[in-house]
């Protein structure tokens, strides 16, 4: 298994996957907008920014997560900005999970994954 983060686990998990939602909808109604009133001076923008803070001296990190977008209308833009914190796990590598990594006898963290019974 790789040490690097499963981007799409990791966007599906964060804000329990409202995240997921909001940002599907934030680039429907950014590129609906564009087509229909944007043009070479009047472009739709959408930004995901992520803040991470450790917490305390284990190993997990709160990531707060930014949305917000700006869309051309008929007669300006509309703006939208939506901020949330989802609590994660720092595995073995940097690997980021929801989940509570397994200690190996090394003492460090490993995310450990059942799969037909068996320990991957």
């Amino acid at each position: 298994m790789s040490n690097a983060t499963d981007v799409v686990e990791f966007i599906e998990d964060l804000d329990g996957g409202v995240l997921k939602e909001k940002l599907a909808h934030m680039l429907s109604d950014v590129a609906l907008g564009t087509v229909l009133n944007g043009d070479r001076s009047r472009k739709g923008k959408l930004n995901l920014e992520l803040t991470f803070q450790r917490v305390g001296e284990h190993s997990q990190v709160i990531i707060s997560h930014k949305l917000s977008h700006s869309t051309p209308t008929t007669r300006g833009k509309k703006m939208e900005e939506n901020t949330t914190e989802t609590p994660m796990f720092v595995a073995k590598g940097g690997r980021l999970s929801i989940e509570q990594p397994k200690e190996e006898h090394d003492g460090q963290y490993a995310l450990v994954h059942q799969i037909d019974g068996q320990r991957k």
